[in-house]
């Protein structure tokens, strides 16, 4: 556990910081850390100015020329704001860093003791067993539901499925196990979420590891990827964050080493899966209440990069605001979720196509056919969805903004949802 005395300016607070998820850089980070806790950012600093020290030493690792923080982000901003008042996000917070940087007393630290690791897989070791109390803000923020999963699904740590157990048995049986020993922590890393292990065509859901599609082809594709690992062609520096794990996959797919929508396997029949419990007195199962968000729950998130940080914050809303009381912000959200969905999938994968909504929509969704990743009855239901024809159509999108008499009730949104999610997540998570 080497501790070094490090710049202050050398320090990078950490836009994947796990409190939030990925953002675009060091300043958006710094401005959702107050956008999220102003008033302990501020009683942390007030105690900070106080004492004349911070506590507890940030751990951190060198990246290029800085050091990212991965544990103390708040502690080194607030030491960042105290030292430099112009890099707060707003001209109170400029004056409020003024004034506590005028409180200091003697010389201002150019420097902070640090705990420097070099081994991420340790640094997520240590991340895993901190955050237990806030005490008001001067401790450290106990990570909440939102940030807990952000690790898990960064990490794929606290699962309650071995992946790598499970992959490396799965290829053991198939006699596909490479020479070298494989480093699981890499591999579960890039198996973190559900998304990600869809895309080489496997499940964690229901707690149980299976298989989604054709068994020749996920065989294939856990094969290439296994043997990357195991001969050091892939480490944990090329899947730093969700960029990095979706750069390598889409490489594969390219390569067309992953497998495709053609290959998917039909859902299992519930009723005859021996592994679900039975009801011992025969009564036909409840139906789960609807949902009373559009997006409902247990829909799988896409992995957010930082280019996404404000479609997150909108699919965030989108599950969280209930449609009875919100019709007219969830109809807004919706039609910003559909855009940025498009507008990203566009502008990520190069397609020229003029700016109507309804063309883009066609464009993304012959890209994602082409791409074998949806396959021709739901091409053809997205070109019958952009018609003016029906309720679920690009055009009545329009009117859900613009008309002073169409206002959507909860079955409708529900359909809207049911036709365009898969349509929207999928766009959004490549």
């Amino acid at each position: 556990m080497p501790f070094q005395n490090i710049l202050i300016s050398q320090l990078l607070v950490n836009p994947a910081n796990d409190r939030h998820g990925e953002l675009r850089d060091e300043t958006a980070a710094i401005d959702e850390l107050f956008r999220i806790h102003e008033a302990r950012m501020k009683a942390l600093t007030r105690d900070i100015v106080e004492k004349g020290r911070i506590y507890d030493p940030p751990l951190v690792m060198l990246h290029d020329d800085t050091y990212v923080v991965f544990d103390g982000n708040r502690r080194v901003t607030c030491m960042k704001l105290l030292r430099d008042p112009s890099l707060a996000s707003n001209d109170e917070l400029v004056q409020f860093f003024r004034e506590e940087r005028g409180r200091w007393e003697g010389r201002f630290p150019s420097k902070i003791s640090c705990q420097v690791e070099d081994d991420r897989d340790a640094i997520d070791d240590i991340l895993s067993r901190r955050h237990t109390g806030s005490q008001g803000g001067i401790g450290q923020i106990g990570w909440d539901d939102r940030a807990k999963h952000n690790f898990v699904e960064r990490t794929g740590r606290g699962g309650r499925i071995n992946v790598s157990a499970s992959v490396e048995e799965f290829l053991r049986r198939e006699d596909r196990l490479p020479e070298e020993r494989i480093p699981w922590s890499t591999l579960t890393r890039l198996l973190s979420s559900e998304q990600f292990r869809g895309r080489v065509g496997i499940s964690t859901a229901g707690r149980r590891f299976r298989i989604t599609h054709d068994r020749d082809a996920v065989i294939r594709a856990l094969a290439r990827i296994t043997d990357d690992l195991a001969r050091g062609h892939l480490t944990l520096g090329h899947l730093w964050d969700n960029e990095g794990k979706r750069r390598y996959l889409d490489q594969l797919e390219a390569d067309g080493i992953l497998p495709t929508e053609q290959h998917r396997l039909d859902e299992p029949n519930e009723e005859r899966n021996p592994d679900r419990r039975q009801n011992p007195r025969g009564r036909p199962p409840r139906r789960p209440a609807p949902s009373r968000t559009l997006i409902p729950p247990g829909t799988v998130t896409p992995q957010w990069t930082a280019e996404q940080q404000r479609v997150s914050r909108i699919w965030d809303e989108l599950c969280r605001l209930p449609m009875q009381t919100y019709p007219n912000a969830v109809a807004a959200l919706l039609r910003m979720l559909v855009e940025h969905s498009v507008e990203g999938y566009i502008a990520e994968h190069d397609l020229n196509e003029r700016p109507e909504l309804s063309r883009r929509v066609r464009a993304v969704a012959r890209s994602l056919h082409e791409r074998d990743l949806i396959d021709d009855h739901y091409l053809q239901e997205l070109d019958r969805i952009r018609r003016d024809d029906e309720l679920i159509s690009v055009a009545s999108m329009q009117r859900l903004l613009h008309s002073p008499d169409f206002a959507p009730m909860e079955r409708e949104f529900r359909a809207y949802w049911n036709r365009l999610g898969r349509f929207i997540v999928t766009a959004l998570s490549l």
